[in-house]
């Protein structure tokens, strides 16, 4: 008496999650075997009511035992029988919750390293908060309906069919009355269910995006405190937590109303049982039905209805675990943006030069980033990318260590375009240091040895000197091992920027891109800064993301783009001298208008 569109859609679940739950197997077996004990003990448990009944209360002559003994016989057992079903549900519960940890471990892993690999274009076009939901909420709700409700509803299941052919063997004609119900329940809780998973889509989608605007209003604290925006966030995450309240609040009572339907069913199926069977005990037929037997045949009704209800509340919560199931399959259906193909060379060691022939590209189709941005930068010289805010600068440093790919045209590495390398060794060799600083709030060496793993507290130091970042390290109280707060709160904008420095330095790339490398350094830690990078500019190819426009002297080589093309390049006072544009966004950004 239970929906078959439950476990139609708990097997499309199992099918589509079997490479999470494979490598359990053998525990799946061991817990399928304590169910199978456990479905035996189920079905004997009311037979020694029966022996005791039939035997010594109201003695039919069948039993050849006195009263006494089948008493004392009937109350062994039942004692017997629910110690050993006791302990057998509890060492049941312990595999099944074993299990359910080591899958939503995998699982979570699973997601994760599909998340960490896919482009950064993907997660631009998706809420952070969403993906945590996802990877958080989502991935438990999901264990719980392949481990647990699937666990429970085979068990459950063992149990029906040993009940359903003891009831049989009692009365055939009783076991059919008891089923007439079963068209009606198919059809109700296949209609609520099919209700039930859209709510909970529904509601789900709403907790990402309220996990979202939680997770920014969190980060954006201090903003919004300096607008005086704080009620105004408040009022705004109030109205999403309300939504979402009742989004969850229809699916629950969706879950509620099939709940009372199945009950009451359930309740006309026992009445009837109990009506036919009195009827068949009283009956002067040749072989009638015993009390006793009524008796037991009355329990295992009773006993049907503990599966039915359980699957009425399964119903609901693998229509929620079917909803979470879709969402995490969106994310492991997505495919990575940038492969290496096949039979890729690794990247070259010490390369010499980092070429971009013709590239557009565009994070949207109707908003260019780059359009035909050409230039080539060489081993032995310190360039620098120049521009007005939005030309191109950050994208094309993106692109040249395959963050991206490009739409059109191609970008080399000595004459190799960049999908002709393997993408790992390209990335190794490619170091990348952006404007926007990324810590985390673990200690500062467990931060720099992110880049890698295998450095040496010497090799740590030589990189933290490089980028002028040493002294106030050392000043700190427990050096490398200080904790920095969450994105490094409590560090200054030019110490994070030297440390962002020292771990891309700590890279040994053949290739460093630096973002803003001055940003918050007074002019001697500035002038250090420069010398470090022209140091390394004479066995690397070193390109500078420059935003300040005052120190552009330095550089062996600006080239200056403007709308995502390459207007021009050559020294500082050459382009100053000959190039109207750029000497238009050099003395606008100085705020010098004669």
């Amino acid at each position: 008496m239970a929906n078959p569109n439950v476990p139609l859609q708990l097997a499309g679940m199992i099918r589509r999650f079997s490479a999470d739950l494979l490598p359990h197997r053998l525990r799946f077996l061991g817990i399928g075997l304590y169910s199978l004990v456990l479905a035996g003990l189920e079905v004997l448990r009311p037979w020694p009511i029966q022996w005791v009944f039939d035997g010594a209360l109201h003695p039919t002559g069948k039993i050849p035992f006195a009263p006494r003994t089948v008493l004392w016989s009937g109350v062994v057992a039942v004692l017997v029988i629910a110690v050993l079903a006791a302990l057998l549900q509890y060492a049941r519960e312990i595999a099944v919750a074993d299990v359910g940890a080591r899958v939503s471990r995998g699982m979570r892993h699973r997601i994760f390293a599909h998340l960490a690999r896919l482009s950064p274009l993907y997660h631009a076009r998706h809420k952070s908060g969403d993906l945590l939901v996802r990877l958080m909420g989502d991935v438990p709700m999901v264990t719980d309906v392949v481990v647990d409700s699937s666990m429970d509803l085979v068990g459950r299941a063992i149990v029906v069919a040993g009940t359903v052919a003891v009831m049989l063997y009692i009365d055939p004609v009783l076991t059919l009355a008891s089923f007439a119900v079963v068209p009606l329940l198919f059809l109700l809780t296949r209609w609520t269910s099919r209700r039930i998973n859209v709510a909970v889509k529904k509601q789900r989608n709403k907790e990402g995006d309220l996990a979202d605007y939680l997770h920014e209003a969190i980060a954006a604290t201090e903003t919004i405190q300096s607008l005086g925006g704080t009620e105004v966030v408040l009022e705004r995450f109030a109205k999403g937590n309300r939504r979402t309240a009742r989004a969850g609040l229809k699916a629950k009572r969706l879950a509620a109303s099939l709940a009372v339907w199945v009950e009451s069913m359930l309740g006309f199926v026992l009445a009837g049982v109990l009506l036919l069977g009195s009827l068949r005990v009283l009956s002067d037929s040749p072989d009638p039905l015993t009390a006793g037997k009524l008796l037991v045949f009355i329990a295992y009704v009773r006993n049907l209805v503990k599966p039915v209800r359980s699957v009425s509340k399964h119903a609901a919560r693998i229509a929620k675990g079917a909803a979470c199931g879709e969402r995490i399959l969106s994310v492991l259906s997505e495919a990575s943006f940038v492969t290496s193909a096949p039979g890729a060379d690794p990247a070259p060691a010490a390369p010499r030069e980092l070429a971009f022939e013709d590239v557009h590209f565009a994070y949207r189709e109707d908003v260019p980033a780059l359009a035909g941005f050409s230039a080539a930068f060489r081993r032995g010289e310190l360039s620098a990318l120049v521009g007005r805010s939005g030309a191109g600068k950050s994208t094309a440093a993106a692109l040249a260590q395959r963050l991206f790919d490009p739409d059109q045209g191609s970008i080399r590495l000595d004459g190799r375009a960049l999908p002709e390398l393997e993408l790992s060794s390209l990335r190794e060799r490619v170091g990348l240091a952006l404007q926007k600083n990324v810590f985390f709030g673990e200690s500062l060496r467990e931060n720099l040895l992110l880049a890698r793993p295998d450095a040496t507290d010497a090799e740590l130091w030589d990189a933290l000197r490089a980028a002028g970042a040493d002294e106030f390290v050392r000043g700190l109280p427990e050096g490398l091992d200080a904790s920095l707060g969450s994105g490094g709160v409590g560090l200054s904008g030019g110490e994070l920027s030297r440390l962002a420095l020292a771990r891309t330095l700590l890279r040994r790339a053949g290739v460093l891109i630096v973002d803003e490398p001055f940003a918050g350094l007074d002019r001697a830690a500035m002038l250090r800064a420069a010398e470090t990078l022209r140091v390394l500019a004479r066995e690397r190819i070193v390109i500078v993301i420059a935003h300040d426009f005052e120190d552009l002297e330095v550089y062996d080589r600006v080239v200056f783009l403007d709308g995502g093309r390459k207007i021009d390049e050559g020294r500082h006072a050459d382009l100053l001298e000959r190039q109207p544009l750029y000497r238009q966004v050099v003395r606008t950004a100085l705020g010098v208008y004669a």
